[in-house]
């Protein structure tokens, strides 16, 4: 990700906060290390369940594999265990290639409106291919390499002026939500070219396919990055809770020991 105040940022600033801020996901692999496999291993939790239901279309430890999480950047998610890796912003819902081409299906985990839409890039990497590459220099409205920014608007996370907001997810949507404490907007990444079904300005229901789980952008596997965004724009948050979690609460999700048991 990379965030410029629009018309405040100069090309070398935008650069730098590019090297700092984009997103560097640590996808599976045919030989992944990268992922915590969970096999229905109960995640500490608190309070009720949330309100974020289960995203993709796969059960953890039967036919996907987990990257959680680490918003502090400690290299611990929520329990305590390893995360993702360290700064890691969302959880990775990794699967097989095969399983990619067969297609999986990722849903909506709230009610909501679609903000942003990117298809079109190129979703089998990593690969020498351009859509996989490093990208330019970050704009409004830029798309090059696996990066892709929305136009500049009222995006900003103070609420003052013109922002605009890059992801290096290649296949991208990003879902804004209303009237969910603790929930402002989610973000789905990677998605299979030409798969998604949603446009920007149209309702969604919880549970509603979006698309299908692919590996565009800065991938080095098929998976869904599934991030949530807290209270504004771009804001991530750990769905998951735990003694080791940042955020101090219940878990967002509405199964908290194993969200994706429907």
């Amino acid at each position: 990700m990379c965030f410029a105040k629009a018309g405040a940022v100069s090309r070398a600033g935008q650069i730098a906060a590019l090297e700092n801020t984009i997103y560097y996901p640590a996808m599976m692999t045919a030989h992944a290390t990268a992922f915590i496999l969970l096999a229905f291993v109960a995640l500490p939790t608190f309070g009720a369940a949330g309100p974020l239901s289960w995203p993709i279309n796969c059960r953890v430890g039967e036919n996907c594999q987990l990257g959680l999480p680490d918003i502090d950047g400690d290299g611990k998610a929520a329990d305590c265990r390893r995360a993702g890796y360290r700064g890691h912003e969302g959880t990775d819902i990794g699967i097989s290639p095969a399983q990619m081409s067969a297609g999986m299906d990722v849903y909506a985990a709230a009610d909501g409106v679609v903000q942003w839409v990117f298809d079109g890039k190129f979703d089998g990497c990593p690969s020498k291919h351009p859509d996989c590459g490093r990208p330019g220099t970050p704009a409004p409205g830029a798309n090059s390499g696996y990066m892709v920014c929305t136009s500049s608007g009222p995006w900003c996370r103070d609420g003052k002026g013109a922002c605009y907001w890059c992801f290096a997810g290649g296949n991208v949507v990003v879902i804004r939500h209303f009237d969910i404490p603790g929930v402002f907007a989610t973000r789905y990444d990677h998605f299979r070219t030409g798969s998604i079904t949603v446009k920007p300005g149209q309702r969604v229901s919880r549970g509603q396919v979006l698309g299908k789980v692919g590996s565009a952008g800065r991938s080095s596997g098929p998976h869904l990055h599934f991030e949530v965004w807290g209270s504004t724009w771009y804001d991530p948050v750990d769905p998951w809770s735990g003694v080791c979690s940042p955020r101090r609460g219940a878990s967002l999700w509405q199964r908290p020991e194993a969200p994706w048991i429907r």
